[in-house]
């Protein structure tokens, strides 16, 4: 959790376009990157889908970058999916591979009978900068007002 905390640099990932090419999140440098972490069995997530593509349209003629990360297990079942729905534009795949460092991004602090707790969560959004540092690993949801109140904010800079 420490690694990914605000303020910090994010680690690097090798990411999967539905045509199987690699694309690294280093590649994104220079643009404010939002990230959402999804997948297609998270019923959230879908609800959120929407919503984020909306605010990306929005600011698609600004430094902002808005991309979607999958974190199903299988690749062919996210292609499928992703390629029925149409979203093949900025989105990628990822995985469960929880031992690479960039996965940490998907875990959160969160209290439950007192005890603090991680947990892993999806949907997960990230706001990294265009030097590579993580701005906001919260839990903000494109369906909350803060999210687009945080883009903004990081625009300005």
């Amino acid at each position: 959790m420490t690694a990914v905390s605000e303020g910090n640099k994010s680690p690097n990932a090798k990411i999967k376009t539905v045509d199987n090419s690699i694309v690294e999140i280093e590649s994104f440098k220079g643009k404010l990157l939002i990230i959402d972490f999804w997948a297609t069995w998270c019923v959230p997530c879908l609800k959120e889908a929407p919503l984020f593509k909306d605010i990306a349209n929005k600011y698609k003629n600004s430094n902002a970058e808005f991309i979607s990360i999958s974190v199903d297990e299988d690749f062919l079942d996210w292609k499928n999916y992703v390629q029925e729905k149409k979203w093949n534009e900025k989105h990628y795949w990822f995985g469960m591979q929880e031992h690479q460092p960039f996965f940490s991004l998907l875990y959160s602090k969160h209290t439950m009978e007192n005890k603090e707790m991680i947990l892993m969560g999806i949907p997960k959004y990230v706001i990294i900068s265009p030097t590579g540092e993580i701005l906001s690993n919260t839990d903000l949801r494109p369906s909350k007002p803060e999210f687009e109140i945080e883009i903004k904010k990081y625009l300005k800079q």
